[in-house]
């Protein structure tokens, strides 16, 4: 199996590609009842009247599949042609995070030869019923990027969580182009100062380097940890458990 790696010649930076993509992970309470194909006046051959159930049980799963909540307790995770050994001990993973983080990675490693893969996180010292700080830190994070890197793309999965030892807070994974960014603490360095001068606090957790595929599977385990059931749900019904950039892979 190989990985594509492609180098762009410019790197135009597209705001609506670092928009939020936003999932709530609450089931819709829905009770469908199932098609049969069949009535008390008309009787339907036993291949056609199979054909008919598989093709509704069919329609009734992708029209409902996005609005339920999906856990995986397995440790290896099957997207396309990849089989990734994820972290899902204890309270298994979220599929869609999953998903999302998969996309999200092998999209900035489509576009540059080598990716700074970095996850940390974020406290505050108060309970906020949405996400509006993490879209103002972001904004801010975004403007100190441009002033020193130029326009170049990144990539960001974000998972919000409140428990009542840590309070609400946020998991991060965060990327930009390996090549470009020699030394992560700069990017920390960047990080901690927007948040901490909103009154928040910063931790670091480990970074990556992803160049090959050995290095790509150790990036999507150790950055699995948000996709974590534990600590999600917490929050007021119209506020978003998890966020991205919307990068396509190239």
């Amino acid at each position: 199996m190989t990985i594509r790696n492609h180098n762009k010649k410019t790197h135009g930076f597209d705001t609506s590609e670092h928009g939020f993509n936003t999932e709530v992970l609450t089931p819709d309470n829905l009770s469908q009842q199932l098609f049969t194909g069949e009535s008390s006046h008309v009787q339907i051959p036993d291949k056609e009247r199979i054909l008919i159930l598989a093709n509704e049980r069919k329609k009734q799963f992708n029209k409902t599949k996005r609005s339920f909540k999906t856990i995986t307790t397995k440790e290896h995770y099957q997207f396309g042609d990849y089989k990734f050994a994820i972290n899902s001990r204890k309270s298994g993973c979220y599929t869609q995070i999953l998903n999302t983080l998969i996309t999200q990675t092998l999209a900035m490693q489509s576009i540059y030869k080598r990716v700074l893969f970095m996850r940390f996180d974020l406290h505050q010292g108060c309970y906020t019923p949405d996400n509006s700080r993490i879209t103002t830190m972001l904004k801010r994070l975004r403007k100190r990027l441009i002033h020193r890197y130029g326009n170049t793309l990144f990539g960001y999965v974000w998972v919000r969580e409140e428990s009542k030892s840590k309070g609400v807070h946020y998991h991060f994974v965060f990327m930009m182009d390996g090549d470009l960014v020699r030394y992560p603490s700069n990017i920390h360095d960047q990080v901690r100062k927007v948040w901490t001068d909103m009154g928040g606090t910063f931790h670091f957790a480990n970074h990556h380097y992803i160049d090959n595929e050995t290095k790509l599977r150790e990036a999507i385990k150790h950055g699995s940890y948000l996709a974590k059931t534990r600590s999600k749900g917490n929050r007021p019904d119209q506020t978003k458990d998890t966020g991205s950039s919307r990068l396509k892979i190239k």
